[in-house]
């Protein structure tokens, strides 16, 4: 049996989630409390204190990338990763993308801009339920800005970065150009890791817009929801 430890309100955690949907796994889901993590409570889980975290039958695995690469390899039926070299390594390429530059801008927009943080803030508050809410309201504000500030994105003024995010989703579009997916001729790794960060951006009324000059992103996201869908945002 597969245990996901999770936090909810992670685009990573998303992208685990669909593929397990994805590779039809059955599995539980553990919130993780995440005030409990310094206190190492999950240390057994994931020493580094990441989510999220699979325990497969006593195998822990974590780390969103690792865990993709582990379902393979234990359940190699409907694949994740392309069936080509090259498409394989341009999934993780566009991966890559995801996770480590997608990732900086929802974090920024999404959690470090007042406006779109209230938006979000109830789905925080669900695994922080003893900090009040204008308190848990700072502590975002404050952690995810000095994060984006050390990491640089952060300190771009605000027009750049809204400028940043619309050449993102036109990349995407344009990736989309004449096909239905991202990397070869069926879904892939490389979807599952766009539209979660995709969907952590749209929690922002500046992704919104810039979605929906999109011409070909919002048909992707229909199609790989029906392939690889996300219970929890059902």
């Amino acid at each position: 049996m597969i245990t996901l430890y999770q936090f909810a309100t992670s685009p990573f955690t998303e992208k685990v989630r669909r593929a397990l949907a994805y590779k039809q796994l059955p599995y539980t889901v553990h919130e993780v409390e995440r005030a409990a993590v310094p206190a190492g409570k999950y240390a057994a889980i994931s020493a580094t204190g990441k989510f999220p975290a699979i325990d497969h039958d006593g195998t822990v695995v974590w780390d969103s990338t690792d865990i993709l690469d582990y379902l393979d390899k234990v359940f190699p039926e409907r694949p994740v990763a392309p069936d080509q070299s090259r498409d394989a390594a341009l999934a993780h390429a566009i991966e890559e993308w995801a996770d480590e530059s997608l990732y900086f801008y929802e974090m920024t927009i999404r959690l470090a801009w007042p406006h779109n943080l209230d938006g979000a803030l109830e789905e925080f508050a669900a695994s922080m339920s003893h900090v009040p809410r204008d308190q848990l309201r700072g502590m975002i504000l404050e952690g995810v800005k000095a994060l984006t500030t050390t990491q640089g994105i952060g300190r771009k003024p605000v027009e750049q970065i809204i400028a940043d995010v619309e050449r993102q989703f036109q990349a995407l579009d344009r990736m989309l150009d004449g096909r239905d997916w991202l990397v070869g001729e069926r879904l892939s790794r490389a979807e599952l890791s766009v539209i979660a960060q995709v969907n952590a951006l749209l929690y922002a009324q500046e992704a919104r817009a810039a979605l929906d000059r999109t011409r070909n992103v919002k048909a992707w996201m229909t199609r790989v929801d029906a392939m690889a869908p996300d219970a929890q945002r059902q």
